[in-house]
């Protein structure tokens, strides 16, 4: 019996116990308790929810059941739910792998952003290159995805609004579901888009931010214009306020023991979940890093995770945090995280030229991470150079 683990409450369960929703309009309409609580939100009707009674044994163990009929309209639907917390399952959740991403940081470190750009990215010229095919799962996704996200961004050329914390914003807590046919293979990918306030306090991150410790893969953020030596070197009028909420060693630390509570790791036991720690807004940094940077050029992966390339950016990122954090970050990241690796990257290319205005979108390297995690996942090749 194929076994499916929930995106948004991480419950486990078999196939044959998902619930449906009735999507008949004519249908009795009814609160959602189940629903309602998980996200905090105000009852209000929503379809019937019912159990599949009419497969039989044999069949319920051999494949999962893609839509069933309603014990009230006798209308099929194929609306599938967990039956823990009612979120709406992918079509093919139990024949296709699943894995949650989760994308991480302090406020104000573009994570949005990045989201967008990276979506568009393998939609566009690296889903050319890696014969990728990137759709959107449910309609839920869809919206939030367009009006949040996209929609602002590449239409209207605005910069985007902070996520909220997933306390005052429901939606925060839910995953938009993409699902990434690659060659041979077809995967779902679950995004979360945490809160730079979410990230302040270990306490909020274990009851708001619980899908860090269930990721297959962490993309974690940093801004460098909140390292001291670093703004030191920037004229003042580009530098963000002074947040020492978002100073990344904090965050890292605050990253660590939550595995530690999770999952109760020994301080000597490494976290093993690959963390890709992403230094965003190069474009900033431009006027103090090499003329020769890697950052200053495109990835060049072309089909396969280039390794080369990858460990060649790597190593200038570790130089820059030494010369930046005398080591205090590098060495502590060393010391408990098994599996990571260091990348650069620019969202939006170039800094806004009005206050939310945007001339154009050219991100740089927001890819890397990602075929990264995947390579991490045995789900894309490496390759030397």
């Amino acid at each position: 019996m194929a076994k499916i683990t929930c995106p948004f409450c991480f419950e486990t369960f078999g196939s044959d116990k998902v619930k449906f929703r009735c999507g008949n309009p004519r249908c009795k309409q009814e609160e959602d308790k189940i629903y309602n609580e998980g996200r905090d939100k105000r009852a209000r009707a929503m379809g019937h929810v019912f159990e599949n009674k009419a497969p039989s044994f044999l069949s319920r163990l051999t494949r999962p059941t893609h839509a069933a009929r309603c014990d009230l309209c006798a209308r099929e639907s194929d609306k599938r739910l967990c039956p823990h917390c009612h979120f709406e399952l992918s079509h093919m959740a139990g024949q296709i792998d699943d894995h949650i991403i989760a994308i991480i940081g302090g406020r104000g470190t573009g994570k949005g952003h990045y989201i967008t750009t990276l979506v568009n990215r393998l939609e566009q010229e690296v889903g050319m290159q890696f014969n990728f095919a990137l759709s959107m799962q449910g309609d839920e996704t869809r919206k939030r995805f367009e009006d949040d996200y996209y929609g602002p961004l590449f239409r209207r050329k605005r910069l985007l609004q902070p996520t909220q914390s997933a306390s005052i914003e429901s939606s925060t807590k839910s995953p938009m579901v993409f699902r990434l046919k690659l060659q041979r293979n077809a995967v779902n990918l679950s995004f979360f888009d945490s809160a730079g306030e979410d990230m302040q306090s270990l306490d909020v991150m274990s009851t708001e931010a619980r899908y860090i410790c269930f990721a297959g893969g962490i993309i974690f953020l940093l801004d460098p214009l909140q390292i001291e030596a670093v703004r030191q070197q920037l004229p003042e009028d580009i530098l963000p306020p002074r947040d020492p909420s978002a100073e990344p060693f904090y965050i890292v630390q605050r990253l660590r023991e939550l595995y530690e509570r999770q999952f109760r790791l020994r301080p000597t036991d490494p976290v093993k979940t690959p963390v890709g720690f992403v230094l965003s807004k190069v474009d900033a940094l431009l006027p103090i890093i090499d003329s020769g940077s890697a950052l200053r050029r495109t990835g060049e992966h072309f089909g396969s995770f280039n390794r080369a390339d990858a460990q060649s950016v790597h190593t200038e990122i570790w130089n820059y945090l030494q010369s930046w954090e005398g080591g205090r970050l590098t060495n502590f990241i060393k010391a408990n995280f098994s599996r990571y690796h260091y990348f650069g990257i620019s969202s939006l290319g170039r800094p806004p030229s009005g206050i939310d205005k945007l001339e154009t979108v050219s991100p740089i390297r927001v890819e890397d991470p990602f075929l990264w995690i995947l390579h991490q996942l045995n789900l894309v090749k490496g390759m030397k150079g």
